[in-house]
């Protein structure tokens, strides 16, 4: 059982993380004003809800168990929620909100994260979705297609 005064200490344990409250009833935690976690809290600041950031190729894997959906507002951007976070083992979320925080560094752009003492990543790719070229076929009308140009590149997404 993972209680949310632990997960406030792993994401404050994070190398440069900043916790702040925001909108009232919202602790986040950021590196350079970027949120890598976030606890919701009730009115009567109870904790609620656990959000972070997952990679693109396991946001579905993630959202299709249960107690775990994409979080409001921030799903577009890979963030998934945990409504009960008790109900997970603290072995499995460590890792998750470990990810996050290296995501959102990779984010960071090369000076910044060598100022931090990281080793520069790349960043990861805004989206799932990718762009492969596919040919076209010979008989897909619209009219003579310019010179040097043989396939039509079309959008395939994570999905499937």
């Amino acid at each position: 059982m993972t209680t949310f005064s632990t997960l406030r200490r792993v994401c404050a344990a994070q190398p440069h993380a900043e916790p702040e409250r925001k909108w009232g009833n919202v602790d986040t935690f950021l590196v350079r004003r970027r949120m890598f976690a976030i606890l919701v809290l009730d009115a009567r600041g109870r904790p609620n809800d656990l959000w972070f950031k997952v990679d693109a190729e396991r946001f579905l894997e993630l959202t299709d168990r249960p107690g775990i959906r994409p979080a409001p507002y921030l799903a577009r951007a890979g963030w998934v929620a945990i409504g009960d976070p008790s109900r997970f083992a603290l072995a499995e979320l460590r890792p998750l909100i470990e990810r996050s925080h290296r995501l959102v560094v990779a984010g960071l752009s090369m000076k910044v994260q060598r100022a931090l003492g990281f080793d520069p990543q790349r960043r990861p790719p805004a989206r799932a979705a990718r762009i492969v070229t596919a040919a076209r076929p010979a008989d897909a009308g619209g009219g003579p297609r310019p010179a040097g140009l043989a396939t039509t590149p079309r959008l395939l997404s994570s999905r499937g």
